[in-house]
Formats: C-alpha cells, structure tokens, sequence
C-alpha cells in the first residue's frame, strides 16, 4: 500500500473543511453509509464500462483462447469480489489524497470509518484483508497496476490475468475526479436530501 506520499496523484484534490466536519454521530454515519454505497456503485458502474470495452474488442484477438475469455461471462461472486478490490483501494487513494495521516482527525476518522462500512455492503472479502495483502509502495502505477491484476484475478481470468490488466487499469487511473466528487457530495449534500435518497 501507498504510504502518503505518493507520486502520480492528481493536483485538484477536494478538500474538505471544519465545515464540513458531520455536527453529530448520526449525521456521521448517515454521510458514510451514503458515501460508501455511492463509492461502490461507482466502482462497480466504471468496472461494467471496462468489462463491456473488453468484450467489444474480443473480436480482434488473434488468440482463440483470449478471445473466449474476454468473451465470458462473470459470475456474482466474481464480479463482486473485483468491485470490492477496487472499492478499497478507491478509498486507500482517496485518504492519501487527503493527507494520510496529516489530514484532519475527523475527516480521517470518517474515511476510516467509511472503509469499515465496505463490508457491509460486500461482506467478503474483508476490507482489510484487502489492504493488508498489499505490499508497501510508494508509487501510484504499481499499486493501480497489482490492484487491476488482482481485480483480473477474481473476474476468473485466471493465467491470462496478466493479459487483461490494462482493460481494468482505467477503473483506477481515471476515475480521481469522481472519486473527489462522491467525497463531496457525501460531505456537502444537505443532510435532508441524502436522507430521502436513502430512504
């Protein structure tokens, strides 16, 4: 994992202020759950866009075998397994992002706590299996780059997952700004208007 400083993050960082520190635990927890749901619908909408480019040029693979895996379906559990891979270290960026460990206390804490909530809406694997498998880096491509190779991994890619790694690498590479975005609207949102989405 990335250990704060890391090279290749992208300038234009949302930044949270004391105003937008949650005034209470249940507006605490409302904003997180609401952020961690969005967080994982985006992951898990930008992973279908990828899976869908992947099987669109299928058809120019010279390799039979490529081509019917590129070609092949996913199941739940597959597919869910790549999206959390991706979700957790969708929020590892976010929190170095942000600082890492020199953000402000309650903006580390909800982003802690956020990550917690992971596993509520995926309950395997772990979101901190997850982390932990990870070796330390401090370099943005290798970790996007494991992370897609893992992702490949649980679509059941199997030897080739090697193959289809920049397929998937555009889910972590290109996706800073909506990271930023989810972040701030969990945060800003009028607190009435995420409770009727979620209700």
């Amino acid at each position: 994992m990335t250990n704060g400083k890391t090279e290749g993050v992208a300038g234009d960082v949302f930044r949270p202020g004391p105003e937008q520190n949650p005034r209470s635990r249940e507006e605490t927890y409302k904003r997180l759950h609401y952020y961690a749901a969005r967080l994982a619908l985006a992951v898990s909408d930008h992973l279908q866009d990828a899976l869908i480019n992947l099987r669109r040029k299928a058809y120019g693979l010279t390799d039979p075998e490529l081509k019917k895996l590129a070609l092949k379906g996913y199941s739940d559990e597959e597919y869910v397994t790549a999206v959390k891979e991706i979700l957790c270290i969708w929020l590892h960026l976010e929190a170095v992002e942000q600082g890492g460990e020199e953000m402000p206390r309650w903006l580390l804490s909800f982003l802690r706590l956020t990550f917690g909530a992971t596993d509520y809406i995926i309950n395997e694997p772990k979101a901190l299996d997850v982390v932990h498998s990870y070796e330390p880096s401090d370099d943005l491509n290798t970790l996007c780059q494991q992370t897609s190779l893992r992702a490949c991994r649980a679509l059941g890619f199997g030897d080739a997952a090697n193959q289809f790694v920049p397929a998937i690498l555009p889910v972590l590479m290109q996706t800073t700004s909506v990271r930023h975005q989810i972040l701030e609207r969990a945060l800003v949102t009028p607190l009435e208007r995420i409770e009727a989405q979620v209700a």
